[in-house]
């Protein structure tokens, strides 16, 4: 990881009692920190809520924005839009095992810690909320969508004949239409 990834901890060391919202931008600047990450343009908003009322701290994550991904059918890049929510839980911990705790809803943290690094987070949930099935809402027609690839799957599809095996199922289909 990079120190530019620093601008995305969320500091909690000195915050008064209460409820405290954060603001992130994340780019492709955030994205480029990381080896393997699916995303290379993306424009997301992250609004984080911190709750330090009680412990567990609370920390409401919701992401906004877009990704661009690869369609599925025409292989052009396409906006994907990403609109999720999480929930975390930090808790203080001092013994020197703490960091061996492996809880995906559970943050444990050294009460010593000035910032709450935050950032695989932001990478997990992002990619967790990609689509499975990438494509835009109406293939061929929208200025993303690569026409020529898209004419070519609609020939080969106009050209597949039914296997008659079929005919019998597809009778049964339509009576119960």
């Amino acid at each position: 990881m990079s120190d530019s990834l620093q601008e995305y901890y969320l500091p909690h060391a000195g915050l008064k009692k209460g409820v405290h919202e954060f603001t992130y931008e994340l780019t492709e600047k955030f994205f480029s920190n990381f080896e393997d990450a699916l995303i290379e343009k993306c424009d997301v908003q992250v609004n984080v809520t911190l709750d330090n009322r009680q412990e567990p701290l609370v920390i409401e994550l919701d992401f906004d924005g877009t990704i661009w991904s690869e369609c599925d059918r025409c292989t052009a890049p396409i906006p994907l839009s990403i609109h999720t929510s999480q929930i975390v839980y930090v808790k203080y911990k001092m013994d020197e095992d703490w960091r061996a705790d492996d809880d995906r809803e559970i943050i444990f943290v050294a009460r010593d810690d000035q910032y709450l690094d935050i950032t695989s987070l932001f990478y997990d949930i992002i990619h967790v909320s990609i689509p499975v099935h990438r494509v835009c809402d109406k293939p061929g027609e929208t200025e993303y969508c690569d026409k020529e690839i898209v004419n070519i799957l609609e020939k080969k599809q106009e050209n597949k004949k039914a296997d008659p095996r079929w005919e019998g199922l597809n009778k049964l289909k339509d009576n119960l239409n």
